[in-house]
């Protein structure tokens, strides 16, 4: 018995995959994860050390660090920052970036 309704287009893996996050509203959190998994990496391992944590919100980069000297230096390269994450994962995922 066929199913008058299937649709007879093959669809790309990775496109059914961004598919099926986007029903189940689970493509923000994908990206937080990306982006927490690329931080380390773009930030090296000494301010990396220094976040107390990383998250995002509706698209705002969300960056607690201990130290307020650190955290006023990132503020001059925060739209460098910015850029290279988006670069980095290849969309737009992060708009604004907040120091605390």
């Amino acid at each position: 018995m066929k199913n008058p309704q299937r649709n007879k287009e093959v669809t790309p893996l990775k496109a059914a995959i961004e598919k099926l996050l986007q029903v189940y509203k689970m493509s923000d959190k994908m990206d937080e994860i990306s982006l927490l998994k690329e931080w380390e990496e773009l930030m090296g391992e000494t301010i990396a050390r220094k976040t107390k944590k990383v998250q995002l919100k509706k698209r705002v980069l969300v960056i607690e660090i201990e130290s307020s000297v650190l955290r006023h230096e990132l503020s001059f390269a925060k739209e460098k920052l910015k850029e290279s994450l988006n670069r980095k994962l290849k969309k737009r995922v992060v708009d604004e970036i907040l120091f605390i």
